[in-house]
């Protein structure tokens, strides 16, 4: 038996089919879209306060996850099934 914990990094770790429905791609489609929003706020803080008092109006710290492209792939898909 596994906690929720371990199930859910697993599923991070783990390839998923995105083209079809399962608890899998929504655990993943949540995670990363969490990701995404926290680089982007992080970035957005740190480049609106931080870098601006130091460097003057440099951007120069990224994440990948930044420009939301998993969420923008995969967010809006329709569900067919339900869980």
């Amino acid at each position: 038996m596994t906690n929720y914990m371990n199930y859910i990094k697993n599923i991070i770790n783990t390839e998923t089919e995105m083209d079809k429905d399962s608890i899998e791609k929504l655990v993943k489609i949540a995670y990363y879209m969490g990701r995404e929003e926290a680089a982007r706020e992080v970035s957005d803080k740190y480049s609106d306060h931080i870098a601006a008092e130091i460097v003057g109006d440099e951007d120069y710290i990224y994440s990948s996850d930044y420009a939301g492209d998993f969420t923008r792939t995969f967010a809006y898909d329709e569900i067919k099934k339900e869980f």
